[in-house]
C-alpha cells in the first residue's frame, strides 16, 4: 500500500535535495591569475639633434604618388534647410528606438493592473517627451554641420582664387629677379604663403567628406563618397537685436527636460515611485538606488516606514527641477549672448571687405599715377579674398548660433511636427504639489497631514 504525500512534504525534499546535491561550483575555489607584464624600459640618451626629415620624406609635391582626396565632379545633390532639419528629426535612430520602447509601454498599459498602468502612463509620456527632446538634438546638429559645409565650398571659391594670385605673385616674383630690377621682393614668403594656401585646401577636402558623411548620416541618406551634397541657404545675416529675456522666457516654457520633470512632480505618488527612481537615477546613479527590498517579512517589520519615500522624492524632484532649469536658463542665454557676439563680429567682418575692396580699387585706379606694380596689386587681391573668407565664416557661425538657440529652447523639433500629446498633463495636484515634511522644526507645519507623518520620527 503507496502512502500519499502531501505537496509540502514533496516540496521540502526538493529543496533538501537542491541544498546536498547541488551543483559544487569547481571553479569557485580559486581566482583566476590575470596577464601581467613587466615594465623594464632600456636606459638610452637623448638625439643630439632631429631627424633630418626634407631626406627622409620622398619628394611627392604635386606629383602622381600621392593618392587624391576623394573630390566633387559636376553634379551635386541638394535639399533645403528646411529638409535636412525635418529629415534629422524624423530618422534620428535613437529616438525611433524609443517610440518602440514606448510602444511596449502602451501594450502592457493596455493589458495589465491599474497599478502598473499607472507606472507605465507617467512612464510612456516621459518617453514621448524624451523622443522629442532627441529629434531636436538632432535637427540642430544636422543644421550646424548644414551651414558649415555651405560655408566650406563659399570658402573654396576664394581659396581657390587666393592660390591662383599667390602663384601669379609667384612668377611675377621670379620675372622681376630674373630682369634684374632692383626690387626687394623675399620669394620664399610667397611660397611659403602658397603651400600655406594649399594646405588649408587639403584640410578643407577632408573636412567636407566629413560633414557630407555627417549630414547624410543624420538625415537617414546613404553614405557615398562619390556623391557630395550642395547646402542652398538664405546668406542674408539676421542682425536684429536679441531680447535675453523673451528667449529665456519662451525656453522655459519649450523645454523638454522641464517639462518632464514637472510632469513627473505633479504626478507622482506612491504607485509611481518606481518611475520616480529610473528618473532619479538618470541625474545620478546614486539617486533612487534605495528601495524597500521585496519579500512579505521586510514588509511586516518596515509597514511604516514606506510612506517616508514618497516625500523624500518629492525633495529630490524639486531640488533637481530647480537646477535644471538654472542650468537652463544659462544655456540659453549662453546661446543668446553667442549670437549677439557672431552679430558684431558679421559687421566687423563686412567692414574689413569693404576697406579692401576699396583698397584695391583705389590701388588699380591710380596703378599708372603711382606706377604700381602687377606683382602689388595681385597681393592685394589675395588679401581682399581672405577677407571674404572670413565674412563667410562670421556668417556661418552666425547661423550656427542661431540653430543652437533654438535647439536650446527646444523649438526645432516643434517646427517639424513633432508635439507629444501626454496623458498625463494638465493636473497638477499630487502629493508632491501639497505640503511635504518641513526641513526644521515639525511644529510649523501647518498640514495635518504632515504634522502626523513629523511626530512619527
Amino acid at each position: 500500500m503507496i502512502m500519499p504525500v502531501s505537496r509540502n512534504t514533496i516540496a521540502g525534499v526538493l529543496l533538501l535535495a537542491a541544498v546536498v546535491g547541488g551543483c559544487r561550483c569547481p571553479s569557485g575555489g580559486c581566482l583566476p591569475a590575470t596577464p601581467t607584464a613587466p615594465c623594464n624600459p632600456d636606459p638610452t640618451y637623448a638625439d643630439a639633434e632631429p631627424p633630418e626629415l626634407v631626406r627622409l620624406t620622398p619628394d611627392g609635391y604635386r606629383g602622381t604618388s600621392i593618392a587624391p582626396l576623394p573630390a566633387p565632379g559636376e553634379t551635386y545633390e541638394t535639399f533645403t534647410v528646411a529638409q535636412c532639419q525635418c529629415q534629422a528629426a524624423t530618422n534620428c535612430n535613437t529616438a525611433n528606438l524609443v517610440e518602440l520602447e514606448r510602444h511596449w509601454a502602451q501594450v502592457i498599459i493596455e493589458c495589465d493592473s491599474k497599478y502598473v498602468a499607472r507606472n507605465q502612463c507617467l512612464f510612456r509620456d516621459l518617453l514621448a517627451l524624451h523622443a522629442t527632446d532627441l529629434r531636436n538634438d538632432a535637427a540642430g546638429d544636422a543644421l550646424v554641420a548644414y551651414y558649415r559645409l555651405a560655408g566650406l565650398e563659399a570658402q573654396n571659391y576664394y581659396l581657390e582664387r587666393a592660390i591662383e594670385e599667390t602663384r601669379l605673385s609667384l612668377d611675377r616674383a621670379d620675372e622681376i629677379t630674373e630682369s634684374g630690377l632692383p626690387v626687394d621682393i623675399d620669394r620664399s614668403d610667397i611660397a611659403a604663403n602658397l603651400y600655406d594656401l594649399e594646405d588649408r585646401q587639403l584640410q578643407l577636402q577632408l573636412k567636407r567628406l566629413q560633414l557630407n558623411g555627417q549630414i547624410k548620416k543624420l538625415v537617414g541618406c546613404t553614405l557615398d563618397d562619390d556623391s557630395f551634397l550642395w547646402p542652398r541657404i538664405d546668406w542674408t545675416p539676421d542682425l536684429a537685436p536679441v531680447d535675453v529675456d523673451a528667449e529665456v522666457a519662451e525656453g522655459i516654457s519649450t523645454r523638454y527636460d522641464l517639462r518632464g520633470l514637472q510632469l513627473l512632480h505633479c504626478n507622482l505618488e506612491k504607485r509611481t515611485l518606481r518611475v520616480a527612481r529610473g528618473v532619479l537615477k538618470a541625474a545620478d546613479s546614486t539617486l533612487g538606488a534605495v528601495e524597500p527590498t521585496e519579500g512579505w517579512v521586510h514588509r511586516v517589520r518596515c509597514w511604516n516606514c514606506y510612506d517616508s519615500e514618497l516625500p523624500v522624492r518629492c525633495r529630490q524632484l524639486a531640488m533637481l527641477f530647480t537646477d535644471t532649469e538654472e542650468l537652463a536658463i544659462g544655456e540659453i542665454k549662453s546661446t543668446a549672448y553667442e549670437v549677439t557676439m557672431q552679430q558684431n563680429r558679421v559687421a566687423l567682418a563686412r567692414q574689413a571687405v569693404v576697406e579692401r575692396r576699396e583698397q584695391l580699387y583705389r590701388v588699380t585706379a591710380k596703378r599708372d599715377v603711382d606706377d604700381t606694380t602687377a606683382f602689388e596689386i595681385t597681393q592685394l587681391r589675395a588679401k581682399l579674398y581672405e577677407a571674404e573668407g572670413q565674412l563667410i565664416a562670421q556668417i556661418v557661425g552666425l547661423r550656427s548660433a542661431q540653430t543652437r538657440l533654438k535647439q536650446a529652447k527646444g523649438l526645432l523639433a516643434l517646427e517639424c511636427g513633432f508635439c507629444p500629446t501626454l496623458c498625463t498633463e494638465g493636473c497638477c495636484n499630487g502629493p508632491c504639489t501639497q505640503c511635504q515634511p518641513p526641513t526644521c522644526c515639525p511644529r510649523t507645519c501647518e498640514c495635518k497631514k504632515c504634522q502626523r507623518v513629523m511626530s512619527s520620527h
